[in-house]
């Protein structure tokens, strides 16, 4: 939410954003939500530079909803923007002044829900064009209706106009782009013979690979509600136990196929740590920092830093598991192949509702890290030695911004 803090500031507003439990450096698990504001909004009230009848209120995806319940319950709240609300009905008796956006990629039921609350007399509703759930925070749009929307409703004529909304998100996305090419210019100078031999598995091998892909995805099925049930963040420990569940049986598969074909399974070198290490360290840091600069904070607090640690665990053995296919193109098709489960069982109920909304962001980091996969490769470097790299540059950015329950 900082791009809004941004934008409002600009426009000469006073903006407070609290790390509500569960979410940032609040190591607290969710709880009332709507007391928290509460609490913030009685904070402001007392500040000698806010007008106590003039504080609004704007939240996004489960924030949406807790404002828009905070307005509700305090009829002093004389506007409220709700961004992305996943339920319409929180919005049937309050509160005043609402704007409701939501992106028009985002799921039918959070587009649903803003038409239905959007029915009531007095407010108004916007669906900003090719935005989903994430990236509607950062469209110029979604800024200029709800700073319009906050100054008509309180009577407040900015001496400035304009918005901020992509540029905390642009400078993070050059970092990641500068990063990202010193990255694959290192890895382009490092001079190592190519190998040599076949870019297909062999028929025996393809169909060894095809059943032990569908047994990988059914372990995922079974393993992240598991993990879901039982951590402290539903969504990530269902990453967890879906992404370690499938990794095993993709490892376990290949080393009975390595037994049964009489070859030895490879160790691990000093020189393989060395490598795979350094590589993690400066992979992670292109991904996470431009992250923390642009997107959400990305600084571990509390239970934070072991559902990270977990999932990057987690990740690590998805992606090992993946790299038994051989080559990039393989391990790239073996990973997708796996995953394609997981929108499926978000609609049947079988993994939390939440996954749709983060797919996209998932996607994105398992595209970078192929990405430095396909260039280390180009530099003679195992497949094995970027496991590490891929870890952290997926698993961390999604266990360290999710909301702990």
């Amino acid at each position: 939410m900082r791009p809004f803090a941004d934008t409002l500031v600009r426009r000469g507003y006073v903006v407070a954003l609290p790390d509500l439990a569960g979410h940032a450096a609040n190591t607290r698990p969710l709880g009332d939500i709507e007391r928290e504001i509460a609490d913030v909004v009685a904070y402001l009230r007392a500040r000698p530079d806010v007008d106590p009848d003039r504080v609004a209120l704007l939240g996004h995806s489960m924030g949406a909803t807790a404002v828009v319940r905070a307005g509700a319950a305090d009829p002093r709240i004389p506007a409220t923007v709700a961004i992305s609300l996943p339920d319409g009905e929180v919005a049937t008796t309050g509160p005043r002044g609402l704007l409701l956006i939501a992106g028009a990629w985002e799921p039918g039921g959070i587009r649903a829900a803003t038409r239905a609350a959007g029915r009531v007399e007095g407010r108004r509703t916007v669906t900003v064009p090719m935005v989903e759930h994430v990236s509607v925070l950062f469209a110029g749009r979604t800024h200029r209706e709800a700073a319009g929307w906050l100054d008509d409703a309180l009577a407040h004529r900015p001496d400035r106009s304009d918005v901020a909304a992509t540029q905390r998100v642009g400078a993070g996305a050059l970092t990641l782009a500068g990063a990202l090419l010193v990255l694959a210019a290192g890895l382009a100078s490092i001079n190592r013979p190519r190998r040599s031999g076949t870019t297909t598995p062999d028929r025996d091998r393809l169909v060894w690979l095809g059943v032990t892909v569908v047994a990988a995805s059914v372990a995922g099925i079974v393993g992240g509600p598991l993990l879901a049930w039982t951590m402290p963040a539903p969504v990530s420990g269902y990453l967890v136990g879906y992404f370690a569940g499938a990794g095993t049986v993709l490892l376990a598969a290949e080393l009975v196929y390595r037994r049964r074909a009489g070859d030895n399974v490879p160790g691990l070198s000093p020189r393989a740590v060395a490598t795979g290490g350094a590589l993690a360290v400066v992979a992670g840091a292109a991904v996470i920092v431009p992250v923390h600069a642009g997107l959400t904070a990305m600084v571990p607090h509390g239970p934070h830093r072991w559902m990270v640690g977990m999932l990057v665990l987690a990740t690590a053995v998805l992606l090992a598991g993946a790299h038994t296919a051989g080559r990039p193109l393989w391990a790239m098709l073996v990973v997708v192949l796996v995953c394609v489960p997981l929108p499926i069982a978000t609609v049947v109920g079988l993994a939390p509702g939440f996954l749709v909304l983060i797919a996209p962001l998932v996607a994105i980091l398992f595209a970078v890290y192929f990405m430095v996969m396909a260039l280390a490769w180009r530099a003679a470097i195992p497949l094995g030695h970027t496991v590490a790299a891929g870890a952290l540059v997926i698993a961390w950015p999604v266990a360290a911004a999710l909301p702990l329950a």
